[in-house]
């Protein structure tokens, strides 16, 4: 196969099918000359045993490396790409077949930005997916609102020039989970005076299939990743992410209402009960360096 114009960078851990069926769909992908490097973030079973079924239909590699998290994975995967755009999605996504072509076009229209596409839950029966998601839009929508645009995109639905991912370091693999990588590589991204592009006509299904248990530990590291932003925030730059106001959360427990989504009562309530978990994940992780601190010093 020629030269590719786009790389298409998955992180993958232990979710065979998941990866499967975004590898299907990527197969649909029309528009753009693409390679696909799956990263293997150690596994149990090698995910080469999938990704081998699509090499008759993707220009696909597939890198194995010691469980690091999706933060190494994915710097691993840039590591070995050829073309000069990225584009970062996860193994439980399905991309339209032409996510690719619009969001890779943003990126060529102003190389200095990282581009964030639209994603949607696909598994709508699903109240703790669907809420998960909620709590994505309301973020999107409350960061816009408040002025100077979005502050973040997910990694899952996100390209940028390798270039400039090189230049601003890539991922922090300080950050050992899927909670809060995304959001410090684009705040760094915008500390160097680059802008981030929504681009909407981007789209990409999500399949990330939550129950109670599942929820609540999302939420507690997204909690654990939060305090571990905050702490590398003030040792890089000297300076704190303030804590939201009331009015923020009042906002977020009242979105299913205001964009009047079904159920919106336990949707209200499940919002309420992420922010506990997320509470409950920045103590423990608090708590946790203060120890590793006292530890050190005896």
């Amino acid at each position: 196969m020629g030269k590719p114009n786009v790389s298409v960078i998955i992180p993958t851990y232990n979710r065979p099918r998941q990866l499967a069926r975004c590898l299907d769909a990527l197969s649909a992908t029309r528009g753009e000359v693409f390679e696909v490097i799956v990263v293997d973030d150690g596994s149990p079973e090698p995910a080469e045993i999938v990704t081998h079924a699509f090499a008759g239909r993707l220009d696909i590699t597939c890198l194995r490396q010691k469980n690091a998290g999706p933060a190494s994975a994915r710097n691993a995967g840039a590591r070995a790409a050829r073309a000069p755009i990225l584009a970062f999605t996860d193994d439980d996504c399905r991309p339209e077949p032409d996510w690719l072509s619009r969001i890779a076009a943003a990126v060529r229209r102003e190389p200095h930005a990282l581009a964030g596409g639209r994603t949607y839950n696909i598994l709508e029966d699903n109240i703790f997916s669907e809420t998960s998601q909620d709590l994505i839009g309301f973020l999107y929508k409350y960061t816009t609102r408040r002025g100077g645009g979005l502050h973040f995109f997910t990694s899952n639905n996100l390209a940028c020039s390798a270039r400039r991912h090189t230049a601003i370091g890539g991922f922090d693999e300080s950050f050992p989970l899927a909670a809060a990588e995304d959001r410090d590589y684009s705040l760094r991204w915008m500390d160097m005076g680059w802008p981030l592009v929504y681009v909407p006509d981007a789209v990409m299904g999500h399949a990330h299939h939550l129950n109670f248990r599942r929820f609540w530990r999302q939420h507690l590291h997204y909690g654990r990743g939060a305090h571990h932003l905050r702490a590398r925030v003030a040792t890089r730059e000297s300076k704190k992410i303030p804590f939201e106001g009331i009015r923020f959360y009042a906002l977020m427990v009242s979105y299913p209402f205001r964009k009047r989504r079904p159920r919106p009562f336990l949707r209200m309530a499940l919002l309420g009960l992420s922010q506990v978990a997320v509470v409950a994940g920045f103590i423990a992780e608090r708590l946790r360096d203060v120890h590793q601190g006292r530890s050190l010093e005896q």
